[in-house]
């Protein structure tokens, strides 16, 4: 061994360079893809939360003495019937553009009474043609007679959909 050492040679340095560039590639390539998935989760989620609550509505209506009417759910923000709104909540807005909303946040549309997401991520929901998704709640009843047999009673019912801009 000689008594000069000599540190890493240039080649060696760019060698290790070129492995730590290419590991951070794809470790951001990872995250981004998370960050998409967590977007993704998120959304579901909430549409699950506002599902479950006009589920609840809906059991509360059919409640004998109940005087409670279904119609004013589709009149209404589906927010309020959550214990505790999103973090991403812009609030309630008129004809809101994607600046009022901005990326990732949720609003509710007073004008059509629709609650709208704007993604941050555009590949967290590949199967959207829009940076915007946009959701409804819906009354759904059975038809009257003649397709609904007498004497069966009203299946009054609410949906929240998604709906096409």
């Amino acid at each position: 061994m000689s008594a000069k050492q000599r540190g890493a040679s240039l080649l060696e340095f760019a060698v290790s360079l070129i492995v730590v560039g290419i590991l951070g590639g794809l470790l951001l390539q990872r995250l981004w893809y998370y960050q998409g998935e967590a977007e993704q989760v998120a959304v579901k989620m909430t549409v699950a939360n506002i599902r479950s609550a006009l589920e609840i509505k809906v059991a509360q209506a059919k409640l004998p003495g109940s005087s409670l009417d279904l119609t004013f759910l589709t009149e209404e923000n589906p927010l309020n019937l959550l214990k505790v709104k999103p973090v991403n909540y812009a609030g309630e807005l008129y004809s809101p553009s994607k600046e009022d909303i901005g990326a990732g946040n949720w609003c509710f549309d007073r004008s059509d009474k629709s609650l709208i997401y704007l993604l941050n991520n555009e590949k967290s929901f590949e199967d959207s043609q829009s940076k915007l998704l946009k959701f409804k709640v819906k009354l759904t009843r059975l038809p009257q007679r003649p397709a609904k047999p007498s004497g069966a009673p009203d299946n009054d019912g609410v949906a929240f959909e998604q709906v096409k801009d």
